[in-house]
């Protein structure tokens, strides 16, 4: 549900402000140099308020010596605890919106950080997230956190103000860490009237939309182009001749750290540039359509799903399933994967939609689904769940992943092992022929796979093919098949349930 739907109310022009889903993160991030390019009404002053935190902080640290036993150095950790911001409904936690947070150990981090800088040669701070291109583990979302803490009650006033424009109801919340005190160096305790989230009980705080973006503009990516572009000779006689755009952190951070002026004719050349917020209407990372397109279609498409028995409990994912496949090759679902340049989008938008799908049928039918559940030994996609007893894993890939086979022979059965599920589903989109060409002995692979493991995975391939013929074009009179469809999988699938067998032909 969308803060604008759970409160019923109308945008006017003067809502410049992220409508956020508030039971789903979105994957924006608040970029603090967008601040600094363009301080809205309420957020005067912002950059200089964040900055002089930062250079407090640096001034401490530099004192201790690179001491972490230090007073001093103790005192840095303690004022430099960030938790996530899960008010804003924004980072990376996409089926929730509590995320991992950022507690000590992050703290930690960024106090090594900023003695980095000292040893790097910085005296002082004009980006805070400069820092992020001298040190590992600090990325969008640190960055996002950190921002959002040192200027949440600047955020909640903001937000105060349109719910009082909307005649929103409003709670009052306290927070032990509200504001940062710079006399005496430490945070002080605030309370905040805020709209209240009726999904987690946590109060909402809205972002202006000129603020959020999917990668901060001062970034380790940002400055490695900067980099091949203008310094692509001092790269290739430091590293080879070879050397290309796409290199690890490691490689930028080393670079950054040995060339402080290269960095520093970065950050002067950045401030000239006019930097621009995520653009919402073109979506190129698909984070933002599919969200209304699929709450629309389940709406005009309801689905009810009735099981006792974990068969039928299967048979219910199975109508789950095509529906998502109905959505995407006969409702337009296919133009929501695809930028206006007719280039596929990311396995990222591809994944939303149809989580917006799946969520919509599974809350409809008491059907929990989680994303990237923490199982065995990396994150599977999704899991549907109603108690322990009903419980499926579904694992969504582009045909022309890289890594596409091990997503159905490895990664999914190490999940279900991990989790004691038998029931997965493996979603597969395709983009074009040669995709479905790559799929020619998917049927196989599926029968091995349950035949060693003993669990019950069925594939779903879904059609995304730009701008498919409509229906009554697939055929010519003389029957000769103008496009290819994607045929059924024809399977004949073993599905164990705590030692019972039954075979189900799809």
């Amino acid at each position: 549900m969308r803060f604008t739907d759970e409160f019923e109310i109308t945008r006017s022009k003067a809502d410049d402000w992220f409508d956020p889903v508030l039971t789903i993160d979105t994957k924006l991030f608040i970029d603090p140099f967008l601040i600094y390019a363009r301080e809205l009404v309420g957020f005067e002053d912002s950059h200089i308020e964040v900055i002089d935190f930062f250079n407090d902080a640096f001034q401490l640290i530099s004192r201790t010596g690179g001491d972490t036993r230090h007073l001093l150095w103790r005192r840095v950790e303690a004022i430099l605890l960030f938790p996530e911001v899960q008010e804003l409904c924004l980072g990376y936690s996409s089926c929730s919106t509590k995320g991992s947070g950022s507690g000590l150990g992050f703290s930690q981090v960024i106090s090594s950080a900023l003695w980095e800088a000292v040893q790097a040669g910085i005296k002082h701070f004009t980006h805070f997230e400069e820092v992020g291109i001298l040190r590992e583990g600090i990325g969008a979302d640190r960055i996002s956190d950190i921002t959002a803490n040192l200027l949440r009650h600047r955020f909640a006033e903001y937000t105060r103000i349109v719910c009082e424009r909307h005649c929103i109801p409003l709670k009052s919340f306290r927070y032990s860490r509200g504001k940062y005190n710079r006399e005496f160096q430490r945070w002080m305790p605030c309370e905040f009237n805020l709209p209240e989230n009726p999904y987690n009980n946590l109060p909402v705080l809205l972002c202006p939309d000129a603020y959020l973006r999917s990668l901060p503009t001062i970034s380790a990516e940002s400055f490695w182009d900067y980099c091949f572009t203008n310094e692509n000779e001092t790269l290739r006689n430091d590293y080879s001749a070879d050397i290309t755009r796409k290199v690890d952190k490691k490689t930028i951070i080393d670079f950054a750290r040995r060339y402080p002026d290269i960095r520093q004719q970065y950050i002067d050349r950045t401030e000239q540039r006019c930097p621009e917020p995520y653009n919402y209407d073109r979506d190129k990372k698909g984070l933002i359509a599919w969200y209304d397109s699929t709450t629309t279609y389940c709406l005009e498409t309801p689905l009810a799903l009735h099981f006792i028995t974990e068969a039928e409990f299967a048979q219910s994912l199975d109508s789950l399933m095509e529906e998502f496949r109905n959505f995407v090759e006969n409702n337009r679902g296919w133009s929501l994967l695809w930028n206006e340049n007719r280039t596929p989008k990311a396995e990222e938008a591809a994944q939303l939609l149809f989580l917006g799908i799946v969520k919509h049928y599974c809350k409809a039918n008491n059907i929990d689904i989680s994303r990237e559940a923490n199982i065995g030994r990396g994150p599977v996609d999704f899991k549907a769940s109603q108690g322990h007893q009903f419980r499926a894993l579904f694992e969504l890939k582009l045909a022309k992943n890289t890594r596409f086979w091990s997503g159905l022979e490895r990664q999914l059965p190490k999940y279900q092992q991990a989790e004691g599920i038998a029931i997965g589903y493996f979603i597969v989109i395709i983009y074009n022929e040669k995709d479905l060409e790559r799929l020619a002995d998917i049927q196989q692979r599926v029968q091995n796979v349950n035949a060693e493991t003993g669990y019950q995975i069925k594939a779903l391939i879904v059609d995304a093919q730009h701008s498919p013929p409509s229906a009554s074009m697939l055929q010519a009179p003389n029957n000769k098949v103008l496009k290819r469809t994607v045929p059924p999988l024809g399977l004949t699938v073993t599905m164990v349930y705590h030692e019972k067998v039954n075979t189900l032909q799809l």
